[in-house]
């Protein structure tokens, strides 16, 4: 009787060990088609080998003059046009031969229902009597359309610091904002002869969004130094373009992240290094030269990783500098004191490789950046 028993079990336990299996592998399907959990791991394909072999490859250097002649026709040309186009605000000639163009401009990535940012910025950080007192700066206000066809004009007419693009300010269209700034520096803040365009090798762009407090002394005084630095070669400042460097990021396969890619839109397993959209700085030379890439990389939804496909493309490698663009976190109101102090050495001692305070500091509500902004001048601090 025990001996027959022995196969009997021993059949309910191989029954009950594939039947687990079973309802494992449906639990794991069903989580999939919720949450897009992803099968994609078995679907992606290799970025090092796959991405490679089927990508444009540019030369920053050769294509420049004419790019057509060496790549062809543009692949990735935008219908998007300027609602308010504000040419004159780098320069008022219109002679390329005696055009002068700001040292450095700021462009605040904003949308057209964010008054109150950008009023915070304008009587803080931003303000323009007091840049003008710090040195050659000029910034101005990148914005889109929204849903209710807000006009923007009035403020455009009394600050003249707006430039609006014909797309919606929506998340997902982040990359058509970053193109037609680009087209903007290329068309009307940058050298149009080639006399002078040696001149944009020196000349920056700083991009950053509208919840940052920029300390721009420190950004000043960072270009400066690479100004002042003679190891720097042509091409480098050529290619220059620096900010908070991510590295070995992978696409977001969850149907319900905010950064959901699809293996339709992207299909490789990790995206090049990139530099993050909140707050970055580029010699606009570059910017250039993106924007010219731009019309031969096809377009991905997210800036920052469009911006980094980019200069792939040209085999441009952002230069790290995490502790000066901080992105991902935001500083006290101590913190700032803490920069301050940093600050008081570097009038010491000015040295590339000696801990720098911040120029970007991500975070910052209309309200809490006049909040800080009160603090630091009650407190006597050089901001």
């Amino acid at each position: 009787m025990v001996l027959r028993l022995k196969p009997i079990l021993s059949r309910r336990s191989s029954l009950s060990f594939y039947l687990k299996c079973t309802i494992l592998i449906l639990i794991i399907y069903y989580l999939n088609l919720l949450f897009g959990l992803t099968y994609y791991i078995w679907s992606e394909k290799s970025f090092e080998e796959d991405y490679n072999a089927q990508m444009i490859h540019i030369d920053p250097v050769k294509t420049e003059d004419d790019p057509e002649a060496i790549l062809g026709p543009p692949k990735n040309t935008l219908s998007t046009q300027f609602l308010i186009s504000n040419e004159y605000l780098c320069a008022r000639s219109l002679d390329p031969e005696t055009q002068l163009y700001p040292h450095i401009l700021i462009l605040v990535k904003s949308s057209s229902d964010n008054f109150r940012e950008r009023q915070a910025i304008r009587s803080t950080w931003g303000d323009r009597n007091r840049l003008k007192t710090k040195g050659d700066f000029r910034l101005a206000f990148v914005l889109g359309t929204d849903v209710h066809n807000r006009s923007v004009e009035d403020e455009a007419n009394k600050y003249g610091d707006i430039i609006q693009i014909d797309k919606n300010d929506y998340y997902y269209y982040s990359s058509y904002k970053m193109i037609m700034m680009l087209r903007w520096i290329t068309s009307y803040c940058a050298s149009q002869s080639h006399r002078t365009s040696y001149l944009d090798l020196r000349n920056y762009v700083l991009f950053v969004d509208d919840d940052y407090y920029v300390d721009t002394d420190a950004l000043l005084s960072y270009v400066n130094r690479l100004n002042r630095d003679p190891d720097i070669t042509t091409y480098e400042r050529r290619t220059f373009i620096t900010g908070e460097v991510i590295e070995q990021s992978r696409p977001h396969r969850s149907a319900s992240d905010r950064y959901f890619v699809s293996l339709n839109d992207y299909p490789y397993d990790r995206y090049p290094a990139y530099v993050s959209s909140g707050c970055f700085l580029m010699t606009r030379y570059n910017a250039r030269l993106f924007y010219i890439a731009s019309k031969y990389v096809r377009l991905f939804s997210f800036d920052h990783i469009y911006m980094a496909l980019i200069a792939y493309s040209m085999s441009i490698n952002p230069i790290p500098n995490n502790d000066l663009f901080l992105t991902s976190v935001s500083l006290s109101i101590s913190d700032k004191i803490l920069s301050a102090k940093w600050r008081n050495i570097f009038k010491k001692k000015d040295d590339l490789h000696t801990r720098k305070p911040p120029i970007c500091m991500h975070g910052y509500s209309a309200e809490k950046l006049i909040d800080v902004w009160e603090f630091i001048q009650r407190m006597n601090i050089t901001a």
